[in-house]
Formats: structure tokens, C-alpha cells, sequence
């Protein structure tokens, strides 16, 4: 049976069996990847020390951060941010009350598709219709999501983005579905996965709340996290039905740091080894073809193409509220440790105007890499290299667009982040950009290389929210971009300005 099916048959399970799986609902037991000034909340709190937990994975669990939260006295908190504790408190009491089971409707229109996408974004094409219908009980969690996107820039003209069923069994969370994920502390970057390409269908695992261990031989690590997933890439590829598998593992083991180990593969597919010795090849890092008892002649048959690497965030609570991170992510292996790394760089600052906290955030990525290359003697100049592989070959991308960064390879950015909230006049937030695409101009042949443009491209790019919430009617997110140029990409052409706006009402 194709996935498509399967995942049909799945959501139709979730809609039927709801309303019999219990009469105490709420809504969902985690923090999505939609909600930048949610995220920038959260930030906030944790570079003053309010909350405590992992908080660079996601999508992130309620409970440890309701935890951390509740805690607190009021009087240990700066007055500054007394308002941004209220606010995420009413939030994820809200989420995950008895009475917040709850049906969405979302509308979105702009003058052009979703070039890049960041943390807090929400839509993908020009237009787009969806609906969705969300709740849980004291074990179980769901969301039955469609969305309509008449010609959307992939051919998905709908799907099922965002729709899950979950289990909660003890301290772990099980679930199946199709879920946006982000791993590592960067705002508008995650190397390794973030919410670029739409979320693959896949089974997971994640820890629920993250005390620490009790055995002294690991207490030391303090809280900690973990997630894990197997996914099925079912869009056309050259090597149909391959798998993507991802492991994650957080732990602050001391107060403001943070450190995150992560690891995705592919992994079988039609024609390729899908037994047990090729996954333990895999998982041990034994895929390349002159590692272990594999070779390089004939058909080759290393078992995957990985990525791993390590992303650090620390937070100190200075007079003015700080936070410093990076991420690298290698997509080669020697020695059992990651090579060729890309990397990324960023900082948090909370500031505070007119009695109201304001986040700046900078940040910067290469997502070329470094290292040495595969032939000693011939220079190697880190290009083609991310996200590539030569088995593989439409390389770590879904549905037209990197898993990763949404920059693809070969390509630096620099940005400027600005988020505040005004309790009378709603949710801002300015993001400014200098971009360049493809450094070097060339790609492997096809149907790999470079996801958005084909040759080096350079430009600044600013884009201005405003989300503003009516008592009556809904939410509305209004969005402006302004580009220094027009842009022709495999995308399509994008001008040099565009609006949109969203609405979104829950009953």
C-alpha cells in the first residue's frame, strides 16, 4: 500500500476515534516550530534562568517548561520581564487545560510563494485553505490537519502537514504523523533539520519531562532529552521509499548551558540494503564504502548518507540578558567523529523598551564546509558537498527543498532579528538579511545541487510582521518583504517587494 494511503487511512483513524478515546480534552502537549514570538518568550525566560530545560529541540514539551515556570515566585523575577512570564504561563495553561480542545481555520493569501522559511512560519504557497481539529487526554494527543494549496509551488496541492496521533506512556511521548521539527538553538537556521521541507510522515519517540538521572554516575548531565524518528521519504526520488532516521540528545549540565548532540540518516530504499547488519552499519558510523567489510567495487553498498554534529547555546544573566550558540554539523565521518562541517554561529539579547522586553538576535551560517577532501593532493574547497550524495542523488531534500538549512549548501547568510510585544497594538517582529546563494556557481549534476538557484546570487532581504489579535474575529499576520532585486530561482521568479496577510480563528 502506498503512504499516501496509509497516511490517509491514518487520519481518518485519528478523526473516528477521538471523540471515543475520552471526555477530559485538552489540546496538544508540545511547542511547535509556528510561533516565533512564542520561541522568543521562552528564550527570554531561560537567559534570565526561569526555565531550566532543554529548550533547543523541537517541538519542545509542555510539561518541563509549565514545570520550570511554576517553580518561580513572581518576586525572583526582574520586573521587566514579569509580563513575559505572565504571558507564557497563561499560554501553556491555555494549551493544555481542560477546556482547550479546539477546531482552527486558517487562510492565507501573498503575491508570492514562501522563498525561504524560518522559525514561526506557518505557510508554504501563495494561497492556502487549511483546517484543523486538535485535543488530548490524560494519555492520548491528536491533530487532523488538511490543507488546500492550489498550485503550490511542489504539486502538493494537499496535505496533511502538521496532522499526528501521540500516546503518552510514563516519561515518553510516542507518536505518528507528520510533524514539524527543529533541532538546535538557531532562530532562522538548523543545519541538520528544521522546518524548510515539509515534515516527513514518520513514527517517533520523545522524552516528556526532563529531570535528570538519579544514578550519580549521570547526574552530572542534569536535565535531559531525547528524541528519535523514522520517517519514509515518499516524494520522487531516484532511490523511491528511502527512509530518514534522526536522533537527538539534549542535556544542560549546568545552569544556562546547553548542549545538543544530533544525527540524521538516510537510510534502504528500493534496490538498497535494508537488513539488520546494514543498519547496524549505519548506526555505527560504518558508511562508507572502504570502512568495516564494505567495498567500493562493483554495486556499491554502504548502507546511508549521514549528517551528526553538536550545537552548544550558553545564557548568561548579565545586566543585560545574553545568550551565545553555534551549531556544526559534519556530512562526512573519520575516525567516528563528524568531517567536512558547516557551521553556525548566533547570540540572543533581551532588552527593554517602554517597560516592555524586546529580543534582538544575530546570526550567521556557511553552509559550505571544511576539512579535507577524498583525494590527498587535490585541493578541496568545501563546495557541492552538504546535502549531497552520490547514491542518494537528490541528495538530503524533500519535496523540492533542503531538510536542513533552508539556504541549502554553498551559500552564507547574516541576519538581524527584532521581536517585541505591545499589549495594546499586538506582535511585531523585522528580520533583516544579507543573502548569497550558491558562492561558487556550480552544482553536481542533476538531479542534485543547489535547491534554489543555480548560480551565485547576492542580496539583502527585510521582512516586517505584525500580528494582531481581535477579540472577535481571529488572528491576523500581516507581512511585508523588500528585496534589493528581483529574483529568478528554480523556484520560479520572486520580485523585489511582496505582502501577505493570514487569518486564523479557532471555535
Amino acid at each position: 500500500m502506498k503512504l499516501k494511503a496509509i497516511s490517509t487511512h491514518l487520519f481518518l483513524v485519528v478523526l473516528l476515534a477521538a471523540p471515543l478515546i475520552g471526555s477530559k480534552l485538552n489540546a496538544e502537549p508540545f511547542i511547535k516550530t509556528d510561533d516565533l514570538w512564542l520561541r522568543a518568550d521562552i528564550e527570554s525566560l531561560a537567559n534570565i534562568g526561569v526555565i531550566k530545560t532543554p529548550i533547543n529541540t523541537y517541538p519542545l514539551m509542555w510539561g518541563p517548561v509549565l514545570k520550570d515556570l511554576t517553580s518561580v515566585k513572581m518576586s525572583d523575577i526582574p520586573e521587566a520581564y514579569q509580563s513575559t512570564y505572565m504571558r507564557l504561563l497563561r499560554k501553556g495553561r491555555k494549551e493544555t487545560g481542560n477546556d482547550a480542545n479546539y477546531s482552527e481555520i486558517r487562510v492565507h493569501a501573498s503575491q508570492e510563494n514562501e522563498l525561504f522559511r524560518y522559525f514561526g512560519d506557518k505557510a508554504r504557497n501563495k494561497r492556502e485553505l487549511a483546517t484543523r481539529t486538535t485535543g488530548m487526554t490524560n494519555s492520548f494527543a491528536w491533530n487532523l490537519e488538511v490543507t488546500l494549496a492550489p498550485d503550490s509551488i511542489d504539486g502538493d496541492d494537499k496535505r496533511f502537514d502538521g496532522s499526528y496521533l501521540a500516546a503518552i506512556a510514563g516519561n515518553w511521548m510516542f507518536s505518528v504523523g507528520q510533524i514539524e521539527k527543529w533541532w538546535g538553538p538557531g532562530m532562522q537556521h538548523s543545519i541538520i533539520l528544521s522546518n524548510n521541507a515539509k515534515p516527513v510522515p514518520a513514527i517517533s519517540i520523545q522524552r516528556n519531562y526532563s529531570e535528570p538521572f538519579e544514578t550519580p554516575l549521570l547526574s552530572w548531565m542534569g536535565p535531559w532529552t531525547f528524541n528519535a524518528f523514522a520517517g519514509l521519504l515518499d516524494d520522487e526520488r531516484t532511490i523511491n521509499n528511502a527512509k530518514l532516521l534522526g536522533m537527538s540528545y539534549s542535556f544542560a549540565p549546568i545552569d544556562g548551558l546547553e548542549i545538543g548532540l544530533r544525527r540524521t540518516a538516510q537510510w534502504g530504499g528500493d534496490g538498497r540494503p535494508e537488513n539488520f547488519d546494514s543498519f547496524l552499519d549505519m548506526l555505527t558510523g560504518l558508511d562508507n564504502c572502504d570502512e568495516g567489510d564494505l567495498s567500493c567495487t562493483g554495486e556499491r553498498n554502504e548502507p546511508g548518507n549521514q549528517l551528526a554534529g553538536i550545537d552548544v547555546s550558553y545564557r548568561v544573566n548579565w545586566s543585560i540578558p545574553t545568550s551565545f550558540y553555534f551549531q556544526t554539523i559534519g556530512e562526512d565521518e573519520a575516525g567516528y567523529a563528524p568531517s567536512k562541517k558547516a557551521w553556525m554561529y548566533g547570540a540572543n539579547f533581551q532588552l527593554s523598551l517602554d517597560d516592555n522586553p524586546l529580543f534582538i538576535n544575530l546570526e550567521y551560517i556557511d553552509t559550505s564546509v571544511d576539512g579535507d577532501g577524498n583525494d590527498p593532493g587535490v585541493p578541496f574547497d568545501g563546495y557541492n558537498v552538504l546535502y549531497e550524495h552520490s547514491i542518494y542523488r537528490y541528495g538530503y531534500r524533500y519535496g523540492r527543498r533542503s531538510i536542513g538549512s533552508t539556504i541549502d549548501n554553498d551559500s552564507k547568510m547574516i541576519s538581524f532579528l527584532l521581536s517585541y510585544q505591545v499589549p495594546d497594538w499586538g506582535k511585531f517582529s523585522l528580520l533583516s538579511s544579507n543573502i548569497e546563494l550558491n558562492i561558487d556557481s556550480d552544482d553536481i549534476t542533476a538531479p542534485g545541487g543547489h535547491s534554489i538557484q543555480q548560480s551565485q546570487v547576492k542580496f539583502a532581504e527585510n521582512m516586517f510582521k505584525w500580528q494582531y489579535q481581535t477579540q472577535t474575529f481571529g488572528d491576523f499576520v500581516f507581512s511585508v518583504i523588500s528585496r534589493d532585486e528581483d529574483l529568478d530561482t528554480n523556484f520560479g521568479g520572486f520580485e523585489s517587494s511582496s505582502l501577505g496577510i493570514n487569518w486564523t480563528t479557532r471555535f
